[in-house]
């Protein structure tokens, strides 16, 4: 992956309007999903990646993505630089270091697990309270 990647959010239906401000009043019939994040590789091609978690350390922000096209999804962490261009807002998605992505993937897993029990109402889940005896 690049560097920098820029938080482009769409739909490929051909209209002529910015989906990350589309509005309530949009009649082009577009559903987008706000949890996917399209990200441009080293090569230019455009892969889709579900946000699961935005973390904070030391006075950064770090976004969790996992790659939703892939069989066997792994979570990239990555720094959220928040530029502006031409009067846009978009945030550039940063490599990060081997210790901190072990640091915040930790901090990941400790967050899910305190929202676990409280917050899951799927009984399909996997989650360890749907299955004690």
């Amino acid at each position: 992956m690049d560097e920098k990647k820029k938080n482009q959010q769409g739909c490929d239906c051909g209209c002529d309007h910015e989906h990350h401000h589309h509005d309530a009043d949009c009649d082009c019939g577009c559903a987008v999903d706000e949890d996917v994040v399209m990200l441009e590789d080293e090569d230019g091609n455009e892969i889709a990646f579900y946000h699961i978690a935005t973390l904070e350390r030391d006075g950064k922000e770090y976004a969790c993505l996992q790659q939703a096209e892939d069989e066997d999804p792994i979570v990239e962490i990555f720094e959220l630089e928040e530029v502006e261009e031409d009067g846009e807002l978009f945030y550039n998605f940063l490599p990060i270091d081997d210790e901190l992505y072990e640091a915040l993937y930790k901090q990941l897993e400790e967050e899910v697990a305190a929202m676990g029990e409280e917050d899951c109402d799927d009984p399909d889940c996997e989650c360890h309270h749907h299955h004690e005896d």
